[in-house]
């Protein structure tokens, strides 16, 4: 594995690393595993009005304008609620299960820094997983029979019928496998041991780039192309002379 990045879904940082993850991967690039931490286990799970820090979020939101590039849409307030996610965090450690790991990583960030939804409940996280493993189609696509599939993708997410339809959390917001909470705890205590800053990039010779300067070397994975050169009307005439 090349690149390792932590982040923490609640982290306007971690966000903009999550969108240059993918714009990685969209350009075709591999070796970089995304590996979900809870920056503050404490929140409450009936959220925090974003007033209580509105000058700390300022700051961090001013810090992540600062260094966006063009293209890239960065939150420009807080979400109304700050959320627990500890139930994301779970949803997105099933998910790596179901081959569903980028898709589930990427909606949470879109529910709770474009959507602005309150996401601590384990029964709004299903809600998120649910439209990806079963999205919405017409009626049509909705009958079944005994010679008809339901339209689930059953070939990419395990066995069993209530995962299916998104339930890979617990009532009470924790995984529902051993395999998830292993993984929970092990990137929790890998990157405590590392830094306290999220995001965190592991870098492939071991160096670890907290913050803005690991937005900086995900960045550095994305050159900007080069602009065309403009051809001025003298140039033009001097290759037909």
């Amino acid at each position: 594995m090349a690149y390792i990045v932590y982040g923490d879904f609640n982290c306007p940082y971690s966000y903009l690393a999550s969108l240059r993850v993918d714009e990685f991967v969209r350009r075709g690039g591999s070796g970089i595993e995304w590996r979900a931490v809870e920056h503050d286990p404490r929140l409450p799970l009936t959220g925090t009005p974003r007033g209580a820090a509105q000058g700390e979020w300022a700051r961090e939101l001013g810090e992540i304008a600062e260094v966006s590039r063009p293209g890239e849409a960065v939150p420009e307030a807080p979400p109304p609620v700050v959320s627990n996610t500890g139930a994301a965090v779970a949803a997105y450690a099933e998910a790596l299960t179901d081959g569903l790991a980028d898709e589930v990583r990427r909606e949470i960030f879109r529910a709770i820094w474009v959507d602005g939804r309150h996401v601590s409940s384990p029964y709004e996280i299903r809600r998120i997983v649910a439209e990806l493993m079963y999205p919405q189609a017409s009626a049509l696509d909705h009958r079944y029979g005994p010679d008809l599939m339901m339209a689930v993708d059953a070939g990419r997410v395990a066995s069993g019928t209530e995962r299916r339809f998104g339930a890979t959390v617990s009532v009470l917001g924790g995984p529902l496998t051993v395999t998830g909470q292993r993984r929970i705890e092990r990137w929790r205590a890998e990157w405590q041991g590392l830094t306290p800053v999220v995001p965190a990039v592991v870098c492939p010779d071991g160096a670890v780039l907290p913050g803005l300067s690991g937005l900086g070397r995900l960045a550095e994975l994305l050159p900007v192309a080069a602009p065309k050169p403009v051809v001025t009307a003298d140039r033009e005439l001097a290759k037909v002379t």
